[in-house]
């Protein structure tokens, strides 16, 4: 009955077959090629077999054994052996494992010495009681047992080393030879054909327990030298050596096995038949050595806090941590096994904590607990850890040491590489930064980040500060390190939380208020102090960050906005807050561009308005600096940059206002808007050169800075009021906002050019709370603007209705349309016959569209500009009385907050006494013409 017989490694299973005790043809052999660190080609090579020789190693002579290389040679060894005996089942009647004679103490425990050669003994490998040396390659024997037929044995043990060379060359030719150290060294070298007959002996004996299979002869490499030098001139020549190394009575007993070619015979027969000699390149390069560094090795700790609590049994939990470790495995496996194209093997460490009082986590299961019987069969080195912290600090279980699933195979790798490529492109040291999963769930967030043992080093061991619960901990570990483009979010990289992320968590979610400010500041200033320590330039970033609340949401206008670009000496991130979540682009753009790694898309449960949807954006960001935009500008190309050369220029601000031009205005509506001076501010940036008193929302750069300055939400959702307001706060404490002409966009106009009154019906309704809340910046004009007197005529009329009055309810009449023609008359005398009241050349718009229409057409436009101020007028008048703030009817509000001193009190005051006197004077005109009649 034949025998199928696995042989691993290239050379051994080139010499064994043809021995004696093998009865077989070439058609008998059958080579396969593949890694042995690979796990699925093992256990198909070895189903079926009935004997598994196990040769296969990655070894080396003293060049390749040295300490660096100790974890590779453990790992790759580890994972071959481990592979090709995993499968092992009945069918498999031996299995034979070839160590190294590394396995021995370097001076065993009562060594017996013969001619100053020590003596090996079987049992010597564990004389000292302590592993031996190296211990890499100790762990081998003491960590590895094998089961045949429910028996535990002891692994075979093969040590010596079957390694010769020699050189041929003319005879006028003087060879040479390298020869590290000084030649004292003693080594011993067994003849193939013995190695190979002393195999078959163990095979076919009924031994289980290690046996030396080596030469009993040492010498030393000097007396090799001279030998070799011997045999090159006559390969017949003898020098006799003599001395003991391998003490090989146990195997002759036991085997009826021993060497039986003397050394000198066979390097003789070597000389003579080794098929190199006829390759000379290849000998020339074997004939000299070299320090052979493996690959090295990486280690990636898994920090892993777990808790039970949940409203779920806990079965859910433990169905999620299996499911957990299963992706853990299956994206790292090949990274773990080195069955990658990179030069860097990977290994991982799980770090589990518990908290003390979780009793179901707690309870055992072959002497583990819950999560660790998860990892029980991934052979990874894990280690429990009991948190006393408050229920749901994930946080702090983070510093003392989950419903995730990993995706992406090869993490591991591309981690390396990214914190490489941080170091190259940043000139960083290598591990400062942080590199973080793209997570499904939770797209745009950094969540799950990566970060360096020099994390560790540089912050006393914590992961992040004490005053994390549970939240926010990921997005700080991220923005620390963006403040010098040394934070990565990797596309393709992805994972999903399956529980939390930005659906609810089995705990209470308690974010950091306020982290962005000194939690934040306080590392960046440790980070700065361990870069100068180390002596490392590298050049911090600027952070700026594009805040754009959106209610219409339309994709190619905010896809203008995405495309801009900012200098490689600044980070960008573009806040989007979509602020109704019924619309069907919401989906369309987080598809888009969700999962980029400097795009946040936050939708809102419900239409909270554009300063919920601003405060919302300021929370949400960690820069240094925002940029709001409205959704439906078109910016310059170059705004970014502009905006760094302003911060760059004047790091002082409390903030830039840009330019914001609108398209020509080419309609009488259109410049009627212009006309009746609602857009005036719009282009302040090119009327006030510095300390400018606020502007429009539209293009408005400030310093985010820890003053708690956000929009007043008790200002209309639509606007009006509250970039003033806000504007204001932020000028505090010496603060002033400089003119930023050059950062430019366009707005398009409102509805596309229709009427809507409305619009400035609403925007006069939300300034009308700024009247009560900046009252230092209000001055009282004692003639009533257009809406007071159309108020007073509602007054009357209502009172001649009661009354029962006509000629009050005409006298209202009269006095509402005096209003309206006095209004009308003053704004054409002001605009259309003088040049004080308005300078065509500012104009928000593009210098080439600064114009207006002409003709009778503009006389049209002067009228409807009074239609348009008086709707905003009527809407400042409706706030106040609706508000019961009567004693601020005629109040006016100086919307240069005193920057321009009393100059505007006294043109609007101006304007009122001549708006006035037309009212009255139509107001006479009319009763006299009664009274004639």
């Amino acid at each position: 009955m034949s025998e199928l017989v696995l042989i691993t490694g290239a050379a051994a299973s080139s010499a064994l077959p043809w021995r004696v005790g093998f009865r077989m043809t070439a058609a008998d052999i059958e080579y396969r090629i593949g890694d042995l660190r690979d796990a699925t080609f093992c256990a198909q090579v070895v189903k079926g077999c009935d004997m598994v020789m196990h040769f296969a190693a990655n070894m080396g002579g003293m060049g390749t054994i040295h300490a660096a290389n100790d974890i590779p040679l453990y790992s790759e060894n580890h994972a071959s052996r481990s592979n090709c005996s995993m499968p092992l089942c009945g069918c498999v009647s031996r299995f034979m494992y070839a160590s190294s004679a590394c396995v021995y103490p370097e001076l065993p425990v009562d060594a017996q010495l013969v001619d100053g050669d020590v003596v090996l003994r079987e049992d010597d490998v564990w004389a000292r009681g302590t592993p031996p040396q190296p211990k890499p390659v100790s762990q081998h024997l003491r960590s590895w047992r094998c089961l045949y037929n429910g028996r535990e044995k002891r692994l075979q043990l093969c040590s010596g080393k079957p390694r010769g060379a020699s050189d041929r060359r003319p005879s006028d030719s003087k060879p040479t030879f390298e020869i590290w150290g000084d030649g004292t060294q003693r080594r011993s070298f067994l003849y193939i054909e013995d190695c190979v007959d002393g195999v078959l002996a163990l095979m076919a004996s009924d031994c289980s327990v290690p046996v030396n299979i080596g030469s009993d002869r040492a010498v030393s490499i000097k007396n090799l030298r001279r030998w070799l030098l011997i045999v090159l001139h006559s390969p017949q020549g003898m020098l006799s050596l003599s001395a003991r190394n391998s003490e090989n009575s146990f195997a002759l007993e036991r085997l009826r096995w021993a060497p039986r070619r003397r050394l000198e015979d066979g390097m003789a027969a070597t000389s003579t038949s080794v098929a190199i000699l006829r390759r000379p390149a290849l000998l020339r390069r074997l004939s000299k050595s070299q320090v052979i560094d493996l690959p090295h090795s990486v280690t990636f700790a898994i920090l892993l806090p777990v808790t039970s609590r949940s409203s779920a049994p806990g079965a859910s939990c433990l169905e999620n941590l299996r499911s957990f470790v299963a992706s853990l495995m299956q994206t790292t496996r090949n990274e773990r096994l080195g069955l990658t194209n990179s030069d860097v093997l990977f290994s991982l460490k799980v770090y589990i904590l518990i908290d003390h009082d979780d009793d179901f986590l707690l309870q055992t299961r072959s002497g583990m607990n819950q999560v660790e019987y998860a990892f029980r069969e991934t052979e990874l080195p894990v280690k429990t850890l009991l948190g006393y912290h408050e229920p749901g600090r994930v946080c702090s279980l983070w510093r003392q040491c989950d419903d995730v699933e990993l995706l992406s195979d090869g993490w591991m790798s591309t981690v390396h590489e990214r914190f490489q490529q941080i170091s190259n492109q940043t000139g960083a040291p290598l591990g400062f930064g942080c590199v973080a999963f793209e997570d499904v769930t939770f797209p745009g967030m950094p969540t799950f980040p990566v970060v360096h043992r020099t994390h560790l080093d540089m912050f006393g061991g914590d992961v992040i500060p004490d005053v994390f619960v549970n939240q926010d901990g990921d997005p700080y570990l991220f923005q620390l390190y963006r403040r010098w483009g040394c934070a990565t979010m990797v596309e393709g990289m992805r994972l999903q939380n399956n529980v939390g992320g930005s659906a609810a968590a089995r705990y209470d979610k308690q974010w950091t208020a306020g982290w962005t400010y000194d939690v934040l500041d306080r590392a960046t200033a440790i980070s700065e102090e361990w870069l100068k320590r180390k002596g490392c330039s590298v050049e911090r970033k600027l952070t700026i960050d594009v805040v754009v609340p959106s209610f219409r949401v339309q994709i190619p206008l905010l896809t203008r906005i995405l495309a801009l670009k900012s200098s490689p000496a600044v980070s960008t991130m573009f806040i989007i807050i979509v602020d109704d979540p019924t619309s069907p682009n919401a989906a369309i753009l987080e598809e888009t561009y969700g999962h980029l790694p400097n795009v946040r898309i936050r939708v809102h449960s419900a239409n909270l308005g554009a300063s919920a949807s601003r405060n919302r954006g300021l929370q949400e960001s960690a820069a240094e600096w925002v940029l709001f935009l409205d959704d439906d500008i078109q910016p310059e190309l170059d705004l970014l940059v502009k905006a760094e050369e302003c911060v760059r220029a004047h790091p002082e601000a409390a903030g830039f206002i840009g330019n914001v031009f609108f398209p020509k205005a080419d309609t009488i509506y259109t410049s009627a808007i212009h006309l009746s001076g609602v857009t005036y501010f719009w282009n302040i940036a090119e009327k006030i050169h510095s300390d400018l008193p606020w502007g429009v929302t539209a293009n408005l750069m400030v310093r985010r800075n820890k003053d708690d300055v956000l929009f007043d939400l008790r200002f209309p959702k639509t606007g009006g009021g509250e970039d003033i307001d806000f504007c204001v706060r932020k000028r505090k404490d010496g603060f002033v906002f400089f003119a930023a002409p050059e950062l430019r966009v366009v707005h398009p106009w409102w509805r596309n050019g229709r009427r809507d009154y409305a619009r400035f019906y609403g925007w006069g309704f939300g300034d009308s709370n700024l009247l009560k809340k900046w009252r230092e910046f209000t001055y009282r004009d004692y003639t009533p603007n257009s809406a007071e007197f159309l108020f007073i005529s509602v007054i009357i009329a209502t009172a001649g209705i009661v009354a029962r009055r006509l000629d009050l309810i005409v006298f209202a009449v009269e006095l509402a349309l005096s209003t309206v023609i006095a209004n009308v008359l003053h704004d054409m005398y002001r605009l259309l016959y003088t040049t004080t009241s308005f300078d065509f050349d500012k104009i928000p718009g593009r210098p080439d569209e600064r114009q207006l229409v002409e003709g009778p057409s503009r006389v049209l436009a002067v009228v409807e500009s009074t239609v348009i101020r008086m709707f905003s007028e009527a809407g400042k008048t409706v706030g106040i009385v609706t508000k019961g703030e009567w004693r601020l009817l005629g109040r006016r509000f100086d919307w240069f907050i005193g920057r321009w001193h009393d100059l505007p009190k006294r043109n609007e005051r101006r304007n009122g006494v001549e708006r006035t006197a037309l009212v009255v004077l139509l107001l006479v005109l009319v009763l006299g013409s009664s009274l004639k009649k």
